[in-house]
C-alpha cells in the first residue's frame, strides 16, 4: 500500500506544506549561524553537524523509498489516523523547535559553537530539557516516518535521527560544560536531555 498523501491531493498539500515550512526556517537558521559564526563564536563542532545532517538526509530518503517499495511494512489498520497524527507531529515539532530557537536568540547555532559571553537559558522550554530544539526536530522526523504510514520507513528514519542526536548532544554537552563550567554540570543535573521527567 503506498502513503496515504499519493491518493488524496489534500493530505498532498498539507504534507507538502508542512515540509516547506521546515525546510525555509531551517535555512534561515543555517543563515543565523553564519553570521554567528563571523562575529566569533568559537566552533566546538567536531563533525557532529554533518553526522547528523548525513544520517537524517539518509534516513529520509531511505524512508520515502521503503514507503514506496516495500508496501508489506505498511500500516494498515487507521492509516488515517496515523497519518494525520504524523502531520499533527511535523506542525508540533516545528513550532517547538522554532520556540526553542527564539528563547536561545543569539546563542542558537546549528554548529556546535560557543561564545565567550554566553550563559546557561533556563527560560521557556529550556527549564524542563537541555536540547528542546532537538526534540522538535525529533518530533518532526517522528510526524514525517508516520506519515508515510509504513512501519519500516518510520524506523529507518527514527533510527538514523537517533544515532545522529546522540553524538551530537553528547559533543554539545561536553563543549557547553567546558565553557559554562559548574552552572552548566547544576543545571544538567536539574533536566534531562530531550523528554521532561524521562530521558
Amino acid at each position: 500500500m503506498q502513503p496515504i498523501f499519493t491518493h488524496n491531493s489534500l493530505d498532498l498539500g498539507v504534507w507538502v506544506a508542512g515540509l516547506l515550512i521546515w525546510r525555509v526556517m531551517e535555512v534561515g537558521v543555517d543563515i543565523r549561524t553564519l553570521k554567528r559564526l563571523r562575529a566569533g563564536a568559537r566552533r566546538q563542532d567536531k563533525g557532529s553537524h554533518v553526522v547528523l545532517i548525513v544520517l537524517i538526509a539518509f534516513g529520509v530518503c531511505l524512508g520515502l523509498l521503503l514507503a514506496v517499495k516495500v508496501p508489506a511494512a505498511a500500516i494498515t489498520s487507521a492509516i488515517v489516523f496515523f497519518f494525520w497524527l504524523g502531520i499533527l507531529l511535523i506542525y508540533a515539532g516545528i513550532a517547538l523547535r522554532l520556540y526553542a530557537i527564539i528563547v536561545l536568540g543569539a546563542f542558537f547555532t546549528t554548529t556546535v559553537a560557543v561564545a565567550i559571553e554566553q550563559t546557561v537559558i533556563e527560560a521557556g522550554p529550556y527549564r524542563l530539557i537541555r536540547h528542546p530544539s532537538y526534540t522538535g526536530l525529533l518530533l518532526i522526523l517522528l510526524g514525517f516516518g508516520l506519515s508515510l504510514t509504513n512501519w519500516l520507513s518510520l524506523l529507518v528514519i527514527m533510527g538514523c535521527a537517533l544515532i545522529g542526536f546522540s553524538y551530537r548532544i553528547r559533543v554539545e554537552e561536553r563543549a557547553l560544560q567546558e565553557q559554562l563550567g559548574q552552572h552548566y554540570q547544576e543545571y544538567m543535573r536539574r533536566t534531562k536531555r530531550l523528554i521532561p521527567f524521562v530521558l
